[in-house]
């Protein structure tokens, strides 16, 4: 009998479960072992760190926004997202649901906190700084100040030390779900762009692309299940995480599926390509970042970006996925 294939996956410790519900859905459920794969976990300090682990041939496969691989491109990063884990663009602007800012241009003048500022600036600094752009305003308009994340970053955005907040969506969930009421506003050219999803370096993609065709079919059928069976996929969730949990936080998570569902590659379940990346949208994002001057030159898209899993991924009996699905 033939074996499973082992692939290792490298991820940021200070990621939350919910950010990693796809991996956990396909690990709790048991759909990695049907594909003969056994995927095994590498935490890092942070994403920057597991791209350069990845890039290096150190790890298989890491979940990655795009923004560090366009920016980090041409400082010789080699990776390639090759499955989208998002079915949007991933960062939003937040603002208090009473907040008298009602367009992006309301914040001129204002203080916008985002998770992190740095010289090599990650996701949200590039997602929210290009959002504002394209939304007419100059960087000497508006001031970026650091939030942190999670609690502490709602914190900035509640105590009104901060106009609006900078998250990927994902990420305001847990707080909605708790009571606290956002309005959110979308890229203005971009909220269609899938910028969010699973890397590989050329090397591995070459050498193990069997094995990482199965884990693109592993997602998909996971983003099914989420989408399918909300209940029973917050549960094999919780049991890939390991810690004791009750049917009080089974509901919590199914809760925020419910939320998230329009944001995941599944949201349209007869869509015959999940996980699809439009390299069309890839490009006009690529041009709008060397146009605000994150890179020097036009990321060429085919740098950054394969497809040429999408077929495996999707290559699979739904009506027998759906009865595995009803089945949990």
């Amino acid at each position: 009998m033939q074996g499973n294939d082992e692939l290792t996956f490298v991820i940021s410790s200070t990621v939350p479960p919910l950010m990693d519900t796809l991996d956990l859905v396909a690990q709790g459920s048991g759909i990695y072992s049907s594909e003969r794969l056994t995927v095994t976990k590498i935490f890092v300090a942070g994403v920057t760190e597991a791209a350069e682990i990845v890039a290096s041939g150190q790890g298989d496969i890491c979940p990655i926004g795009i923004e560090p691989m366009q920016t980090g491109y041409e400082r010789g990063l080699d990776l390639r997202m090759f499955m989208a884990r998002m079915g949007a663009f991933t960062y939003v602007l937040s603002v208090l649901d009473e907040s008298p800012v009602r367009a992006l241009t309301d914040l001129r003048g204002a203080t916008v906190g985002i998770h992190q500022i740095g010289d090599r600036p990650l996701s949200g600094q590039v997602s929210i700084e290009t959002m504002l752009a394209a939304a007419g305003l100059r960087k000497d308009e508006y001031t970026l100040a650091a939030i942190g994340f999670n609690d502490v970053a709602l914190a900035e955005l509640t105590s009104r030390r901060v106009a609006a907040a900078g998250f990927p969506f994902y990420e305001l969930i847990p707080f909605q779900v708790a009571g606290t009421k956002v309005r959110t506003f979308r890229h203005p050219v971009l909220a269609d762009v899938i910028n969010a999803g699973y890397a590989a370096s050329p090397a591995t993609i070459a050498a193990r692309g069997d094995a990482l065709g199965r884990f693109a079919r592993s997602i998909a059928k996971a983003a099914l299940l989420v989408r399918w069976v909300p209940d029973a996929a917050a549960r094999v969730l919780l049991e890939a995480l390991g810690a004791p949990f009750g049917d009080a936080d089974v509901r919590r998570y199914a809760s925020m599926f419910a939320l998230w569902q329009t944001e995941l590659p599944a949201w349209n379940p007869a869509n015959p390509r999940i996980g699809y990346i439009a390299p069309e949208g890839m490009e006009r994002y690529n041009r709008l970042i060397a146009e605000y001057g994150l890179t020097r030159d036009v990321v060429p898209v085919d740098a950054i970006l394969t497809n040429d899993f999408n077929a495996t991924a999707n290559a699979f009996d739904r009506a027998e996925l759906e009865a595995f699905a009803r089945a949990l």
